[in-house]
Parts: C-alpha cells; sequence; structure tokens
C-alpha cells in the first residue's frame, strides 16, 4: 500500500522475492481511507504493508489509522521511518516494524505469522508481546545480490499511469561508502554493525538481463544508486555491454571526485543523457565542514568539464538552509550554478532528519526541538524548513527564485529584495513551473508524461 504516484524499487524487490517463496502479493495506491477499506474487503489481503519515511510520517500515521478503523489485518510498516524511529511501533494502528532492508524479515515474519510460531527468532522486526515493545537484532546483509530476483514491475504496471510512464528506474548497487552528515547511510551501517559487507554490487551480466526485460516498456533508464560506478572496473564493463545491447539514453547520480575523462568517455559513448551531481552549497566550509562532503570546489568544476566536453547534460543538487548559512553563502551557491553553466540546477531546502549526524547537531544547538521537527517536516524537500536560523525566510524564498538569479545576474540586487518578502503563492509557481520543465529535460520524458506526473504528486508538495 502506497499513498503517492512514484516508482519505489523497494516494494517491487520486496513483492518478487515474496512471490519466488510462494506468496502472493497486490500494490494498492491511495489516499483515501474509504477505498483502501474497499480494497482490503475486494482483496482480503492477511497482512498490509506500508514504506513509511519521516518527511510525512504524521499523515501516514493518520491514514492508518483510519484504515484501522475498517479491519482487523495485521499492518506491517518498514522504510526510513520505523528504521531510525524503532519507537514509532508504540503507534496503535501499527502491528509490526521492519528495520533495514527487508527482504529476509518480512518473509520470516509472514512464516512466522502462517505458521502461528513465536516472533522471537524473526530478524530485523518489531512487535508486541503483553503490551511491551519487543526489538530483534537484524539479520546479515544479503550480499550477492544476483541471487535476488528482479523487481515486480507488475505491481505498477496494473495502473495506466506507470504503464504510460517510459521511464524505468534501476539499481546496480546497494549501500554507500561515504560519510554525508545529513545522510542516512552512516548510521544505518551501525545498525548493520557486524552484519556483513554494506556496499554491494550486482554483476554487470545480471544488470544487462534486467535491462533486457525493460528495454520493450522503456525510452529512458534511470540509475538511482546513490553513486554509481564505485567500482570503477564492473561499470567500465557494464557500460560497454550497455552501449552494444541496451542502447537507450540513461541517467546516473555521480560523486564529483569520481569523474575522470575515462568514465566521462565511456558514458558518453554508452548513451548517458543526463549526470546528476551534488554541489549541495557553493560554500567550501558549509559543504565541507557542515555538511561533510570533503569535495572541492576544483574537484566540482573538473567533474562538471569533463561531462559537458563529452556532451553530457549535468543536473546538479543543491541545498539552501544549511545550519550557519547566510544568504550571501546562499548567493554563492547561485553563482558557482551559473559559473558552470548547469543545464539542470535543482535547489532543495536542507532536512535536518533525527538520526543523521547533522540533524543531532541541530536538535543539540537548539536551532530546532527534536518532537517538533518529526511535526513540521514536510512531505517535499522542496517547500520549507523546520529549522530556526535568522534568515531562513529569506533563504527559502531564494530557493523559489533560483532560475532567475542563476540565468540573470543583473537580478541580484532586486532578488535580494525580493526574498525579503513573505512567502507567497507568486514565488512558489515561479519554483514549480521551471522545475517542472527541468525535470522533463533532465529525464527525457514527454510533455504528456511531464503534466501527469506532476499532477498526480503535487499534493506532495503541499504537505
Amino acid at each position: 500500500m502506497q499513498t503517492d504516484w512514484l516508482e519505489h524499487l523497494g516494494p517491487l524487490y520486496l513483492s518478487a522475492y515474496l512471490k519466488q517463496k510462494g506468496f502472493e502479493t497486490s500494490l494498492f495506491i491511495s489516499r483515501s481511507p474509504k477505498k483502501i477499506a474497499q480494497e482490503i474487503q475486494k482483496t482480503m489481503p492477511e497482512i498490509l504493508a506500508f514504506s513509511l519515511s519521516s518527511a510525512g510520517h504524521k499523515r501516514a500515521l493518520e491514514l492508518l489509522s483510519q484504515v484501522k478503523k475498517h479491519t482487523n489485518i495485521p499492518v506491517v510498516i518498514g522504510g526510513p521511518h520505523p528504521t531510525f524511529f524503532p519507537e514509532v511501533l508504540a503507534h496503535p494502528a501499527i502491528d509490526f516494524i521492519i528495520r533495514g532492508e527487508a527482504e529476509q524479515s518480512l518473509l520470516e515474519l509472514l512464516n512466522a505469522l502462517t505458521d502461528k510460531s513465536s516472533l522471537e527468532k524473526v530478524p530485523g522486526i518489531g512487535y508486541k508481546k503483553n503490551r511491551e515493545l519487543k526489538y530483534n537484532p537484524p539479520p546479515p546483509l544479503i550480499e550477492n545480490l544476483d541471487q535476488l530476483p528482479f523487481p515486480d514491475r507488475s505491481l505498477y504496471l496494473r495502473y495506466g499511469f506507470f504503464r504510460r510512464l517510459k521511464m524505468r528506474r534501476v539499481i546496480t548497487c546497494r549501500g554507500c561508502p561515504f560519510n554525508c552528515r545529513y545522510c542516512f547511510n552512516a548510521p544505518l551501517r551501525e545498525i548493520y554493525h557486524n552484519r556483513g559487507k554494506y556496499v554491494r554490487q550486482r554483476s554487470p551480466e545480471n544488470i544487462i538481463s534486467e535491462l533486457k526485460q525493460l528495454k520493450p516498456i522503456s525510452q529512458t533508464i534511470n540509475f538511482v544508486d546513490d553513486s554509481f560506478g564505485l567500482n570503477p572496473e564492473i561499470a567500465m564493463e557494464l557500460l560497454a555491454r550497455y552501449e552494444k545491447e541496451i542502447q537507450l539514453p540513461f541517467i546516473i547520480n555521480l560523486r564529483p571526485e569520481q569523474v575522470n575523462s575515462r568514465l566521462a568517455q565511456a558514458l558518453a559513448k554508452a548513451g548517458c543523457h543526463c549526470a546528476q551531481l551534488g554541489i549541495e552549497s557553493g560554500n567550501d566550509a558549509l559543504r565541507e565542514n557542515i555538511l561533510g562532503r570533503k569535495i572541492s570546489k576544483e574537484t566540482i568544476k573538473a567533474s562538471v568539464a569533463y561531462l559537458k566536453e563529452n556532451g553530457i547534460k549535468v543536473l546538479t543538487y543543491n541545498m539552501l538552509g544549511i545550519p550557519g548559512e547566510t544568504l550571501e553563502n546562499g548567493f554563492e551557491t547561485i553563482r558557482l550554478n551559473r559559473e558552470l553553466q548547469i543545464d539542470f540546477p535543482r535547489f532543495s531546502i536542507f532536512q535536518p532528519y533525527p538520526g543523521t549526524e547533522l540533524g543531532e547537531e541541530v536538535v543539540k544547538k537548539g536551532l530546532a526541538k527534536r518532537e517538533e521537527l518529526l511535526e513540521k517536516f514536510s512531505g517535499s524537500y522542496f517547500h520549507k524548513s523546520p529549522i530556526n536560523l535568522p534568515e531562513i525566510r529569506h533563504l527559502e524564498n531564494l530557493q523559489k527564485l533560483f532560475l532567475p538569479a542563476i540565468k540573470f545576474p543583473s537580478l541580484e540586487p532586486l532578488i535580494k529584495h525580493l526574498v525579503k518578502l513573505p512567502r507567497n503563492p507568486v514565488f512558489d509557481l515561479a519554483f514549480l513551473s521551471p522545475l517542472a520543465l527541468q525535470y522533463r529535460r533532465a529525464t527525457n520524458l514527454s510533455i504528456s508524461e511531464t503534466i501527469e506526473y506532476g499532477l498526480k504528486n503535487f499534493f506532495l508538495y503541499l504537505q
């Protein structure tokens, strides 16, 4: 069960894994408790599974509470929120939680419920016993990713929207070795300490086999690894085979320090449409010390140059509202994107997720109260900031006006005045309109796909 119209690979991997073990699965997308209750009555599932993120979790829990009024079917939640906030198990609408990667845990939970056996040995779950919350340690990580079945795309393809959408998401690895202070990967590695290798790579043969299945229903492939090509030699082999056997435009995420002339040439030859790089801040101290991204400005500039020299479009991820950031710091990020002539600059607002190193630091410094953070999180990191900074409203408004600020340097004095105005719908419109056009060009979607995609998920921005 999910409430948004985004393609999440997690449920697709879980479905394929469970079907391989003899279970039946289905996916229902709705934000209406009434429609969900009707679907439950129609399909009579034995368990409801829901992936929960910290952003927008409050609304999701309210929805689950409404659903629970119509059924006694057990509810299990997984995803980032229960992974880092297992105490959510105390919510009356939740029967079980799963922390971290869920294939093995969900399978063993279903087996235990089917056999009515003890839950004490089911790894990675939280459950209730005699009104107490019980938590079991996680299982070892699945090291050989090739042994997993390909994602069960049929779950989404039952919906006309996903059949019309011709961009397919694919992952080539799991885990990330880097230590960005705002990211979940470092604390997740701690959860899996001594539980196996955290960064794991699929083989080129396995990836190409999946891509061949996707080719007839795809126009673009979006590799959604945190960082594509962590193993350079595997990446080169994959790109060589992709060029010969797949021949579809594709999108990747890269760390700037990964990019060199050899990789850029191989990406271009294989058909890379867009490479997405994290700049995050144009201010060196904010980027390297506060965010923990030890990447120099010179490295960023060199990586963009390598990609552009080979005809690859560049999308950059940037954040405003970073702890300690001033409006002038924000304009440093604007100017760096302008200097590099970035094709698709994307600006979000920093979200201090509790459980991450920087999120915990925000609480310790009094920039936000821990309990209020979880209440204030928006469903979108494009909308607003939950922390208190002297110039936070100005930075929020600059984020909305990022595109004219980059494209028209002569407007900088005017924009410095405009950002001091109260938040307003005009700024939201000024942000969303170019974002939609940028998204279309960066992802190679058609106009109709972009419009439908935006309308389906517009509610996330408003949360």
